[in-house]
């Protein structure tokens, strides 16, 4: 059933290969070039992430492999229609994947939780044939201890009905509704698990097809984190991290008042255990390597930029069960300074900030503060050449095109390595700046005649506004390599 339904087409910020790096980089492991480098998705769906990260890195080579050709065909189409050279993808059993050239990253979202025994054995010596050397591989999955509380909520969903009709969306659609039946009656279950509310809620707003690929898979098994790091052990690999970046920083990934357990962070299976069960935690996204080099150098080449139009630094951040972050601005914001213009390798930055009369333990926790918080984001290490520019910008507008008709829409950005999501609206000024620079207003105003929104001389004033406004934001623009 699940073969022949498609997946939601969605982007994963997740599978950004310079996250993976940058990981890797901070515990002192070996890492894959930043420019040059082989990326493997199995299970790549419709292809939505594997097409931005391949237009955004342009020198790498990146591979889809996925079983379902509704999927396959349309990635196929789409990468054709975009002009996008580097990519190719392949519909094919994975446990029928016999040779791939070494890659630098393999990754999969959600299939290793989903699949039978013999698919994860099949994943298993994918990696340990064709993961390179100083590779990474990135495997998310349901996790426990916290499904251990909504597994019940899934039994009773399938239960009640698998098998209803042959129209698998009504059956999901029931399922749901099941829960939501069972939740207004309040059994036993509902009383010992008031947060089961709140997940029903959430699970109803999902979209449908991923409710029939996330609850009704067959073989759907959680692992627990030691499993897992047990099971990569056996095929030569070694646990690095975890995404977000947040979540490999003991004293804040949990909350106030657990100071006590990172006396035990030295220990990894044991501090990721009570991590999982002080957090709950449903649901992790883990990277391994296969060299257990440590090499602290790689991080101080790391590059670093600012990926987001604006930054409003706060004294204070809290994210998702942690504890708080202080950002003193004091040693922050020279860093931000440094990197408003450029990106640069950490190097460069801790010695800008020394030069600032920071010292070099307090400007690296700066930086790490800022890291873990998403103000400034890993990217590539290159400075494109003219010639790639151009290139660039010439598939970007293709990505722009297909915005026009989207509410929301992921581009690539040269600059970062990895998308940008933007709104209709963007898109058209982009456009307009790109391709209509003589007269964008204009041309605005004509596309919105002629799309509905008015006649011309109504529209004129609001495409003026509109662009005016949009203007401010060209400078960053400028960066992520598309004006």
């Amino acid at each position: 059933m699940l073969d022949t339904i498609p997946y939601t087409d969605t982007f994963f910020t997740e599978l950004n290969p310079h996250i993976l790096r940058c990981i890797a980089a901070m515990r002192g492991f070996d890492i894959p070039d930043s420019t040059s480098f082989t990326y493997c998705e199995l299970g790549c769906g419709s292809g939505h992430s594997l097409i931005v990260y391949a237009a955004a890195n342009p020198l790498a080579s990146f591979i889809g492999i996925d079983f379902n050709h509704r999927h396959i065909e349309h990635a196929q189409k789409r990468a054709a229609s975009l002009g996008i050279l580097n990519c190719q993808f392949i519909q094919a059993d994975i446990t029928k994947v016999e040779q791939l050239p070494l890659c630098d990253y393999i990754v999969m979202h959600g299939l290793y939780a989903w699949v039978h025994k013999s698919v994860r054995n099949a994943i298993h010596g994918i990696i340990k044939k064709s993961l390179s050397n100083n590779g990474l591989a990135l495997i998310s999955y349901n996790a426990y201890p916290g499904w251990h509380v909504y597994e019940p909520l899934r039994m009773m969903m399938r239960e009640y009905s698998m098998g209803l009709t042959d129209d698998s969306f009504y059956n999901a659609e029931q399922g749901i509704g099941f829960l939501q039946w069972m939740l207004e009656r309040n059994p036993a279950y509902m009383k010992a698990v008031p947060s089961a509310a709140s997940f029903i809620e959430e699970l109803s707003r999902h979209d449908i097809k991923y409710i029939i690929h996330e609850y009704y898979a067959d073989h759907w098994t959680p692992f627990s984190f030691s499993e897992m790091e047990q099971t990569m052990s056996e095929i030569g690999l070694t646990f690095v991290g975890q995404i977000p970046l947040y979540l490999n920083n003991g004293a804040i990934c949990l909350p106030e008042g657990f100071d006590d357990i990172l006396s035990l962070e030295e220990d990894v299976n044991r501090f990721e255990t009570f991590k999982d069960l002080i957090r709950n935690t449903m649901f992790r996204w883990d990277v391994y390597a296969k060299n257990m080099h440590q090499d602290l150098q790689g991080f101080q080449d790391l590059h670093l930029g600012i990926v987001q139009m604006e930054i409003h630094l706060e004294d204070r951040i809290v994210l998702p069960g942690c504890s708080p972050i202080d950002l003193d601005i004091a040693y922050h914001e020279p860093i931000l300074q440094a990197l408003k213009e450029q990106h640069m390798h950490v190097k460069s930055i801790l010695a800008h900030a020394a030069e600032k009369g920071t010292s070099i333990d307090h400007a690296r926790s700066a930086l790490l503060n800022l890291l873990f918080t998403e103000q400034i984001k890993p990217i590539p290490q290159s400075i494109p050449s003219e010639e790639s520019i151009m290139a660039f910008k010439q598939m970007a507008l293709r990505f722009l095109e297909e915005a026009l008709i989207s509410d929301e829409h992921v581009i690539p950005s040269l600059y970062s390595g990895s998308g940008i999501h933007i709104n209709q609206d963007t898109a058209l000024m982009l456009i307009a700046t790109m391709k209509h620079a003589d007269n964008p207003i204009e041309w605005i105003a004509e596309w919105m005649e002629i799309q509905g929104y008015g006649d011309y001389a109504n529209v004129i004033d609001r495409a003026h506004n509109a662009y005016h406004h949009f203007i401010h934001t060209l400078p960053f623009w400028k960066k992520m390599s598309f004006v």
